[in-house]
């Protein structure tokens, strides 16, 4: 995770997700303190993996409980955090999400693939919680997630035990994984965090509100000397130019991924060339850093979902019925029909999608 995309706490005290969100990090937060436990579950151990299973049982459950809620969408909160301030606060959602996948996977080799279908729904449901939280951090793991989870349902898909209505139920799924929450949103979101994050700096001492570890780091080399002597000027410029470059990245949210390419490539030759100036915006540069990679992921995680998605539409159809262009590379989805099955497939990094005919 990286130090830009951590925006946390504030976000999440209140109702609906907030509080499910808040449950759900209490009880894996000991994972994050002590994560070796956690660490047994990608070895090959089957009996430390059952054990670790059955000693997360009960958090598992109680976690399982509050998705299970019916939630409500809330308003962003105004007093927003630092953005480069709660460093490791997702990390119990990403170990609740390794207990679930590990279950899947023992379900499938216990030949019960309702039970790995049921871990596959709860972590989508945790998927949509964290998307929907505001949060530009937590939606980052949401979309890291949604890629992850792709291998775990080919699995299930692939799993000889599996019948066609897991395949309806998939679809299900992957259909309701469309658009969950529009990009535009997270960034107008996360550029106004910004802006707060500036004014309290400002106001109470960036040693107030940077984590001690980029600290450390700005002070080493020097970077604070000019915020000393004339804070509010320096912060204003650095405000200046995130909120510039951040009114660049929402208007670009209007086009497709890969239409985005000319504006992000001048933006970070922009941010570089200021780099190592007299007149740096230090702290503009540090949340600026990352955008165009999260943007990227997105764009990744949406074609890996709509690849799913046309996938089992096909198959479940026995013909494919769409032909649509991807969000990521601007090219048609390719697909091959295949004795057994149908595989949906693109110029990218995600894998290939197959799906057996049931």
């Amino acid at each position: 995770m990286t130090l830009r995309c951590v925006i946390l706490l504030a976000v999440l005290a209140v109702n609906g997700y907030g509080d499910t969100l808040d449950t759900i990090r209490q009880q894996f937060e000991v994972y994050h303190r002590n994560p070796g436990e956690i660490e047994i579950l990608s070895t090959d151990n089957i009996e430390q993996i059952d054990n670790v299973l059955k000693r997360t049982e009960a958090k598992r459950l109680i976690a399982r409980k509050e998705l299970d809620k019916e939630q409500t969408v809330n308003q962003p909160k105004k007093d927003f955090p630092s953005p480069l301030l709660a460093d490791g606060y997702a990390v119990p959602f990403v170990h609740y999400v390794a207990v679930e996948r590990v279950l899947a996977k023992r379900s499938l080799q216990q030949g019960k693939p309702d039970d790995a279908l049921q871990s596959i729904q709860y972590v989508y449901r945790l998927a949509d919680a964290l998307s929907e939280s505001g949060s530009l951090e937590l939606r980052t793991v949401a979309a890291l997630t949604r890629l992850q989870m792709l291998e775990t349902v080919q699995s299930l898909l692939q799993n000889p035990h599996c019948r066609r209505e897991h395949h309806k139920l998939l679809y299900t799924l992957f259909d309701e994984q469309a658009n969950r929450v529009a990009e535009k949103t997270i960034w107008t979101r996360y550029r106004e965090e910004g802006k707060q994050f500036f004014e309290e700096t400002a106001r109470s001492g960036f040693d107030k509100t940077v984590s001690p570890d980029v600290l450390k780091k700005l002070l080493a080399r020097n970077a604070l000397d000019e915020y000393k002597k004339t804070p509010v000027e320096r912060f204003t410029l650095d405000q200046s130019v995130f909120h510039q470059v951040m009114s660049a990245v929402i208007e670009s949210c209007e086009v497709p991924f890969y239409r985005r390419q000319t504006i992000l490539r001048h933006l970070n030759k922009e941010l570089q060339e200021r780099r190592g100036t007299a007149s740096e915006p230090v702290f503009a540069l540090l949340l600026l850093q990352d955008v165009s990679e999260s943007m990227r992921l997105f764009a990744q995680e949406r074609t890996g979902n709509e690849m799913a998605y046309l996938a089992l539409s096909a198959a479940l159809n026995g013909q494919n019925r769409h032909k649509t262009m991807n969000f990521l590379t601007g090219k048609d989805y390719e697909f091959r029909l295949i004795p057994d099955g149908i595989m949906y497939t693109y110029e990218g990094n995600v894998k290939p999608f197959y799906v057996p005919y049931r």
